[in-house]
Order: structure tokens, then sequence, then C-alpha cells
């Protein structure tokens, strides 16, 4: 299973350092003609780094079980659930607002705006989860 986390793991962390470059960088070569070429393929990985981040955090959660409903609340436990939460959130809000991206025809103008304000919070909680979930496989790969 090493063999297969680490890769994961570098893959998760790679597309969250490029977004987040492209993220801190694209207001410098913006031409504001709203074409954003790099992000336009970028998505491609990220909804891909999205999905494994959902799945692998399903896969935590569940094989945490669910303990003793009197027990106290353990980090193990807080931080599971926590970023399983978090890349549910993650993966509706961003696939919403990708794929929202191939048909703005079908929406007003004011939806449109909307979409285009929501990717301001999508990105920031697209690197913690794909950041702290690759770390956590590089971890995880590290230990065995």
């Amino acid at each position: 299973m090493t063999l297969v986390k680490l890769p994961i793991g570098m893959f998760l962390i790679a597309i969250a350092l490029a977004a987040f470059t492209n993220w801190i960088i694209t207001p410098l070569f913006d031409n504001s003609s709203g074409d954003y070429a790099v992000w336009r393929y970028l998505n491609y990985f990220m909804a891909a780094a999205t999905l494994i981040a959902l799945a692998y955090n399903l896969a935590r959660k569940i094989g945490l079980g669910k303990g003793d409903p009197d027990g106290p609340i353990t980090r193990r436990y807080l931080e599971t659930n926590l970023a399983l939460y978090a890349s549910i959130v993650l993966t509706g809000w961003f696939f919403w607002n990708w794929l929202f991206g191939f048909f703005p025809e079908n929406e007003p103008a004011i939806v449109g705006q909307v979409h285009l304000a929501s990717w301001v919070l999508v990105d920031p909680l697209f690197y913690l989860v794909s950041g702290t979930t690759g770390f956590r496989l590089l971890r995880e790969a590290m230990a065995k």
C-alpha cells in the first residue's frame, strides 16, 4: 500500500501547490478577458485530486469505526471527521462551480457572477483539503 500512498500523496501536494501558485500569480498576468487558460487545464487535475481526497477521507472515516458513543472525542476522531466533511463540501462546491463553466448560457448573469465569486472560497478550501490529505498520505507511507 506504501507504493500507492506515496505517489498519490505527492500528486495531491503538487496539485495544491500548483493551484496555489497560479492563484497568487493570476492577477499579475490577468488581461481582464475572463479567459483563464491555465485554470481551464488545472481544473481537470484539481477535479481528480478532489475525488481522491474524498475517497481517501471516506475510507479513513469508515476505518475509524463507530467507536464508543459515550467515550471522549479523540484527536484522530476529530481530524478524520473534519477532513471528511471538508472533502464533502469541497467536492460539491468545486463540481458545482466547474461544471457550470461548461454551460454558462443556461443561467442568468447574476448567477454567473456568484459562481465567479465563489471560486475565491473554493480554491483556498482546495489547498487545505488536498494539501493536508496529501501530507497525511505521505506520513502514512513513510511510517511503514
